[in-house]
């Protein structure tokens, strides 16, 4: 698997969870440090996505219905 892969991948589960995921299952998940998801995440962020870090992993901020920035 490519990093570009590997990013695409850490999407896609970010998209398909509720939960937040933390870099370490992230890490096991694809046989890699802790500290290479955390330049995948950075890298996602510098192309532009909204990835939040909060104590419990990385997750992509759902709109709330009925709220409005």
């Amino acid at each position: 698997m490519t990093a570009e892969q590997r990013r695409q991948e850490i999407l896609t589960l970010l998209e398909q969870t509720d939960t937040p995921l933390s870099a370490a299952a992230l890490a096991h998940r694809f046989s890699v440090s802790r500290q290479i998801i955390v330049g995948d995440i950075a890298l996602l962020r510098a192309g532009g996505l909204d990835i939040a870090a909060t104590p419990r992993g990385y997750l992509l901020p759902r709109p709330t219905p009925g709220l409005t920035r």
